[in-house]
């Protein structure tokens, strides 16, 4: 294993998915939903960033040349789009479907909210705010760094730790959210942003 594209693939990814902060999105989005879900939900969303970041480590850089796209353009058009999403999330207003515990709009329903939350694993949560184009042109950049197969599944095998890693900070979020105080909890939301369920509660 070439240890030095495995480090670089980890690294890449832990500063675009931030397992960290994207557990406080992850319990904002669940709050007081049972522990089952939440580590069903961690399971699916980590499977899908792992398809979908695994896919873009052995096929990107092919698929970008079959459409005639360069390296440098992909990743400033990825970095634009990244720039757009942070905009959009930082002028978003809050969700009240992912209300915390010091929220004044509970939804009443469990297995409605689970439902709801259900339709968020994989838009926008997997994709794309973790599965999303900052991550796919890092791991795709650090592939193309190491062309050989013995690079690509380095970056593969780092890619997959790192993904693994935030799969376990979700599932153990009911434990997580412990420590975060309600005023964290709703900070988070005013950085998650508003989506379109705002309507249904």
């Amino acid at each position: 294993m070439d240890y030095a594209a495995f480090l670089k693939a980890f690294l890449a990814l832990f500063a675009m998915m931030n397992p960290i902060g994207n557990t406080g999105i992850f319990i904002s989005m669940t709050g007081d939903l049972s522990q089952a879900f939440k580590a069903k939900a961690a399971l699916k969303v980590t499977i899908t960033v792992l398809i979908i970041l695994i896919g873009a480590v052995f096929g990107g850089t092919a698929i970008l040349n079959a459409f005639g796209i360069s390296l440098p353009a992909f990743q400033l058009a990825g970095g634009l789009i990244v720039l757009g999403i942070g905009f959009k999330m930082l002028h978003g207003g809050e969700n009240s479907t992912h209300r915390t515990a010091a929220g004044d709009d509970q939804l009443s329903n469990l297995e409605q909210e689970e439902e709801s939350v259900n339709a968020t694993l994989i838009v926008p949560l997997s994709m794309p705010i973790l599965g999303g184009p900052g991550s796919i042109a890092a791991v795709i950049t650090v592939a193309a760094a190491y062309p050989t197969f013995e690079g690509s599944v380095s970056v593969a095998a780092g890619t997959a730790a790192l993904t693994l890693i935030m799969g376990g900070c979700f599932a153990m979020s009911g434990f997580i959210g412990r420590f975060l105080t309600d005023g964290a909890q709703q900070i988070i939301l005013r950085f998650h942003g508003p989506d379109s369920r705002r309507d249904r509660v």
